[in-house]
């Protein structure tokens, strides 16, 4: 088996797909289940990445070549390359076994050096000679000496105090795929420090918790999380991942400078946004008002401070912040939806009318907007509109499944509140209502007298005149058939 078909890619020198193909093998050869196909996985990891190297290195220096032999050098090349490694790694063995033996044979000198030493003389050497035994202090790169852990530690900190990178995606993966990050054997020490600086650095976007979702997997190994970390840190993590706590970040990225303290912005927003999900409204008002005086233009703040408002009923209020969001994001959905549920409050129907036509250009069958559009037109006495509107949508009625819109079509149609010309669809609707239960029962009578009408038919015409005490008898069946369908009509009715 090559190193290749270990990690189940084709043979490349791209570093990345190497990682990505070494992390999804590892679920499958964990070295606590799988030790040996965990040390066969981890020995190809490593030559592949040694040969990927190797490549990267001669494929600059090796000239471009013309003609339809260059698949065929380059396939020499690659070759060539990989007996180089493999050469190489004899060579590094046979080094270490060398070694080996000269630190054997200068222990077993040292040893007979000091007998003789202790046989004879007994004077105690000068401590400049004491000097020569001592070992030379060895000199390494400081990254090397770190761990994993410690880089990682200190690369985190760092990209997250860079606010222009902490929220670009690019830089965490960046920072996800270096080499320290892929050592199996610091994997807890890796998620031990990232969940320790998540407990106190928590503003990120979206894009970055899928990130760190995809290399750490906190949906996947939920309950790894639930039972080694506290509890909220891991629940507050899932929502980000899953966006029901999300909190966007691109207005900071149309601002020219940010003169103001963007971590304490992003803290005061965060925590309002908790307040209002815990109907606290007192500490919720005061963090918005802290904030706003900070940052004006960003949507997600003033759609809190207009949930707010309409929680304690300043709708004036609310509807200036929606306003705001509108005329500045003129994409932002929930704005227009929020707005329009106002006007309609207000009974400005008209104006919340518009915002769902709005909304609908965009996403025709949203039950939100459908239902306020109905609301809006009973509102205004546009009975037929509304009614034509609940026609329209009664074929996806199974698909449509909106229990306001539901409670306004049902109110909708009746005539004592909504008085409403005869419709043609009214009378084809009763038509339905009354053929098609009659023909379910004629199949059933069927199903159950069709021997019966099958004998009377066959002796009507076999004889040529049937006594009459035949016929009652077949009537009595006939009638009898009848009333067990009645009576299973009645007991269904009801």
């Amino acid at each position: 088996m090559t190193i290749w078909s270990m990690l189940e890619i084709e043979p490349t020198d791209e570093l990345a797909i190497i990682k990505k193909a070494y992390a999804k093998k590892l679920k499958s050869h964990h070295p606590e289940d799988d030790p040996e196909g965990y040390q066969q996985l981890r020995e190809a990891y490593d030559t592949a990445v040694k040969w990927a190297r190797s490549g990267q290195r001669i494929a600059s220096t090796v000239p471009s070549f013309v003609g339809e032999d260059k698949k065929e050098i380059a396939e020499a090349i690659s070759k060539e390359i990989e007996e180089m490694v493999i050469q190489a790694e004899k060579v590094i063995r046979v080094d270490e076994a060398e070694e080996e033996e000269s630190e054997e044979v200068e222990q077993e000198v040292a040893e007979e050096d000091t007998e003789e030493k202790a046989e004879g003389a007994t004077s105690i050497p000068h401590e400049n000679e004491w000097a020569l035994f001592r070992p030379l202090p060895i000199q390494l790169d400081a990254d090397l000496q770190e761990q994993p852990a410690a880089i990682f530690d200190r690369q985190i900190r760092e990209l997250y105090a860079d606010f222009s990178c902490r929220i670009q995606q690019a830089s965490w993966h960046s920072l996800l795929n270096e080499d320290f990050m892929w050592s199996i054997e610091h994997r807890d020490r890796l998620r031990d420090k990232l969940m320790l600086f998540l407990d106190q650095h928590r503003n990120l976007p979206h894009a970055v918790w899928e990130a760190l979702d995809s290399f750490f997997h906190f949906r996947e190994d939920k309950e790894i999380f639930l039972q080694r970390y506290d509890n909220k840190l891991v629940e507050y993590i899932l929502g980000q991942v899953d966006g029901s706590l999300e909190m966007r970040y691109e207005c900071f990225l149309l601002q020219a400078s940010l003169e103001f303290d963007i971590e304490h912005y992003l803290n005061l927003r965060q925590s309002a946004q908790f307040m209002l999900m815990e109907d606290r409204h007192t500490e919720a008002g005061q963090l918005l008002d802290e904030a706003n005086k900070l940052f004006q233009y960003d949507p997600d703040l003033q759609l809190l401070r207009a949930k707010y408002c309409l929680d304690t009923a300043d709708y004036m209020e609310a509807l200036v912040c929606l306003d705001q969001v509108a005329a500045m994001w003129p994409n932002e959905r929930d704005g227009y939806l929020l707005r329009g549920r106002l006007l309609y409050y207000l009974q400005r129907y008209e104006e919340a009318r518009k915002d769902c036509e709005y909304l609908l250009q965009e996403d025709a069958g949203n039950r939100d907007v459908q239902c306020l559009i109905l609301e809006c037109k009973i509102a205004c006495s546009q009975i037929e509109e509304a009614l034509t509107q609940t026609e329209t949508n009664e074929s996806k009625k199974d698909e449509f499944i909106h229990f306001r819109y539901l409670a306004n079509k049902s109110m909708l149609k009746n005539k004592k509140l909504y008085p409403q010309r005869f419709r043609i669809s009214s009378l084809v609707t009763i038509g339905k209502n009354i053929i098609g239960p009659i023909l379910f029962y004629l199949l059933v009578f069927l199903k159950l007298s069709w021997f019966y009408i099958l004998v009377y038919t066959i002796c009507y015409f076999s004889v040529s005149e049937l006594p009459p005490l035949v016929n009652a008898v077949f009537i009595l069946i006939f009638l009898w058939k009848i009333r067990k369908i009645c009576k299973t009509a009645y007991l269904f009715s009801n």
